[in-house]
């Protein structure tokens, strides 16, 4: 929205799904890619290349911007081999590099041609920043570091119907997020399984996208398998987080590295306690003991001590920490400041 109130025409490329409609309908135009997101397929990686490069050639625009791995590297070879400047954002280092599995190499090697293609590339955190500079992926002139995507703070704010604690017993955690393993869904279940014994009526809300073609992703029969012993709620997905939000205590993200969550960005300007892993991304928005608690990563009983710990602090206490993190996030994290930041960096 800010680009074309600049004056700009603004394209979107991305697999179709239930956005694409709703971004014609605010008068963008979109172009429909099947980008195979977790496989390994070098024959799709290819045609993935041939139909980037095709729509670049074909559109001609001034800048590409990508984000997320293989649009950060295959999209980059297609600008490149179409004359097309382009500018990538690491948002995160998911499933390769939090498991180092086979193709971890390749993607590095894959990145640092991305990086080098690339007329900047844009990092969400400073641990991931240092990464690249550390592993020689990328050169300090063609980098910058960028508070997350922002959150737009008018449409995230305090809600009049704000759920409110009645007993300690009646407290709703909510984890919002891809439903993954490595986003600390096992560790969370099992601090539930021991919170359980004691608060019987706490609630554990799962709202997020059930990721089918993701390797750490969790099948539906396991997430129903959790509901039916009284562990969850999953609530599926939606486009508006907004009231789930508004009906918890806390949100919870017990991931194993992020770029920078956007799930704890509109809990905090919600004013709404949180709880993360001491972890990249994480760490950057959450200050401890102050809009709330970071806990050690891959640690179950440290996850349900800091989950006991919330549920025992007063109403007063946590709303306290609600308003300690919309400041945080009015501060660093808005939507406006960082769009402002890629413009400047990149002279739009």
């Amino acid at each position: 929205m800010v680009l074309r109130e600049r004056g700009h025409k603004v394209s979107f490329c991305a697999t179709l799904d239930g956005y694409s409609a709703r971004l014609e309908a605010q008068g963008f135009k979109f172009i429909p890619v099947d980008i195979d997101r977790k496989g390994t397929s070098f024959i799709k990686d290819l045609c993935l290349v041939v139909r980037l490069y095709n729509i670049y050639k074909k559109e001609k625009p001034d800048f590409v911007f990508h984000n997320s791995i293989k649009p950060n590297i295959y999209g980059t070879i297609a600008a490149r081999l179409a004359g097309t400047r382009c500018v990538n954002t690491v948002s995160g280092l998911g499933y390769v590099f939090i498991r180092k599995n086979l193709y971890f190499n390749l993607v590095k090697f894959l990145y640092t041609l991305a990086c080098t293609f690339s007329e900047k590339t844009f990092f969400q955190n400073k641990d991931d920043l240092q990464l690249f500079l550390d592993n020689r992926l990328i050169d300090a002139d063609k980098c910058a570091l960028v508070a997350g995507s922002g959150v737009n703070t008018e449409f995230f704010k305090p809600s009049d119907n704000k759920h409110i604690v009645s007993s300690k017993q009646d407290f709703t955690f909510l984890y919002l997020g891809r439903i993954l393993w490595d986003k600390g869904i096992g560790e969370l279940i099992g601090s539930v399984r021991m919170l359980k014994k004691h608060y019987p009526l706490m609630k554990l809300n799962l709202l997020g996208m059930i990721d089918k073609g993701n390797p750490a992703g969790i099948s539906f029969q396991q997430i129903q398998e959790w509901q039916d012993k009284g562990f969850i709620k999953y609530c599926g997905e939606t486009a508006d987080v907004r009231p789930y939000l508004a009906s918890c205590d806390c949100v919870i993200l017990p991931s194993y590295r992020e770029g920078i969550p956007k799930a704890l960005l509109e809990a905090a300007a919600m004013e709404l306690p949180v709880i993360a892993t001491d972890v990249p991304g994480c760490r950057n928005v959450v200050e401890h003991g102050i809009t709330g608690f970071l806990v050690e990563v891959k640690d179950t009983l440290d996850l349900a001590k800091a989950m006991e710990k919330m549920i025992k602090m007063s109403q007063s206490q946590r709303q306290e920490m609600g308003k300690k993190g919309r400041e945080k996030v009015i501060r660093e994290y808005s939507e406006k400041a960082v769009i402002k930041e890629y413009c400047t960096q990149i002279g739009l």
